[in-house]
Parts: structure tokens; sequence; C-alpha cells
């Protein structure tokens, strides 16, 4: 299978690059990923000779504006995503608004809209996993956001996409703000497989601290062969990463093949 980024923090060279997250995921079925902040993802497909006409399926992760506002560059896709996704939602601190900017109903006209809680297969070896519980006792335990009506925003709506392949899981995240582990654990329930090779994508870590050690710790156990972290995580536990584990150095114009 292969991940191409189409949008993120960091670029290679040739390639814009924006705060935002897009990838494409070619396996049994090839799908958009995400579609970061604008329509940035547009044009660094047309860069990597990516025909987006030739994707049916776009997964959209959470309904934050740096993973799901590019939404207003394309139309007339089959769109996955969580309900939650069009919840009215802002920074605690600054009350800047941090959602979607177009609404269910203007999302809904342009696209052929599912919205699931439950895991949704995409193929026979890829799925939506839609809401992820948060088990484990160190992630997902506070956050910076809050709903319209003032409440916390946990961000329940964040999902990823799991795939199933001949080396082992593969688990793509948008941001993880259900915790990276937390989405490693449902991906292993939801496929039942125990072998987890490669964890990709946004990983919502900050600093090196307890949870980042924690992260380490479940990652170990779980033998991960391959670690791509990307996005949401700073540059200092990436680099950090590296001391643990066989990483990727994932930016918008990179192609993987796992």
């Amino acid at each position: 299978m292969k991940i191409s980024i189409l949008v993120d923090n960091t670029a290679k060279e040739g390639f814009e690059h924006i705060h935002g997250f897009s990838a494409v995921i070619e396996s049994e079925k090839k799908i958009l990923f995400d579609l970061g902040p604008n329509g940035l993802f547009l044009e660094n497909a047309n860069k990597m000779n990516i025909d987006l006409d030739e994707i049916e399926t776009i997964v959209l992760s959470h309904g934050h504006w740096d993973h799901g506002d590019g939404l207003k560059s394309i139309s007339g896709k089959h769109l996955i995503t969580h309900p939650n996704s069009f919840a009215l939602r802002f920074r605690k601190e600054s009350k800047t608004p941090v959602g979607l900017r177009m609404s269910r109903d203007e999302i809904s006209s342009k696209f052929d809209l599912k919205e699931s809680k439950e895991p949704c297969w995409i193929s026979n070896e890829m799925v939506f996993l839609g809401e992820i519980p948060r088990k484990n006792n160190f992630e997902a335990l506070s956050t910076t956001f809050i709903l319209g009506d003032g409440s916390p925003d946990f961000v329940m709506d964040d999902s990823a996409i799991a795939i199933k392949s001949e080396k082992g899981l593969i688990v793509l995240s948008g941001c993880a703000h259900a915790g990276i582990c937390n989405t490693v654990s449902y991906a292993k329930e939801v496929c039942v497989e125990d072998n987890v090779y490669a964890v990709l994508g946004g990983f919502h870590l900050k600093k090196i601290d307890d949870v980042f050690e924690k992260t380490v710790e479940f990652f170990q156990h779980e033998n991960l062969q391959v670690l791509g972290a990307t996005h949401c995580t700073s540059s200092s536990v990436q680099d950090e990463f590296k001391k643990y584990f066989k990483t990727l150095d994932l930016e918008a114009g990179v192609e993987v093949k796992l």
C-alpha cells in the first residue's frame, strides 16, 4: 500500500506547506484522508501526479478547520465522518473558532454524506474507526477546546483509518485527540488483529513528558516496526521518537510504501 502526504506543516522542496493535514491512502481502494485548511491539497496532488478525480471516497478524521476546510475546494464525493464533526467549537482561552467553516447542510449538499459513530468498512482491509473509546489512564484527560454552549470539547469525533496488511495493522491518524494509544488499541479490536506494523499521522504530542513516555512504552510493547509522527506532533517529540523506533520523516510531497 502507499500513503502520499498532500498537506502538512512542513514540505519537501518544490511543495508548499501550511498548518494542516491531508493524505491519499492507496490499498484495495484509494481514498482521500482529510483535506487540510484550503485548496493546497489540490495543488500538491497535481505536483505528485495524483488524479483526485479517480477518488470516490473522502474520510474526514474530525471537524477541525485545519483538516476539513479544504472541503470548500472539492465536491461530488462520498464523505465519511463522525456526526459530531459539525459541532460549533472554539479554543478555550482565546475563544477563536476551530470548527469547520461549512455547515452540515452545506456539506451534505455537496457530498454523499455518511455520518457514523460506529466503525465503517471502506473495503475488505480498510476501516474508518468511528468514535474511539478513551480507555487508558493517561491520554485525552484534558482539553483546550470548548463547544458553542461553553462546555468542554474533548473532540469525541476524532477518528482514524486502520488498514489490515500482510505485515500487520497500519494505523493513520489525523490528530489523535482521542490519544494515539487509545486509537491503536481500538484499531486492533475492530480489525481483530494483534500485530501492529506501522502508525502514522498526527499524534497530538507537544512535549517530552509522562504521556510521551507512556506512549513509547505502549509502542514498544506492541513491537511497533514503523512510526511516522507529523502535523500536530512537535519537532522535539518527533526527534525523541527516533531514539526508540524506525521512523519516517513525513511532510507534504512525501510518498511512503508500506
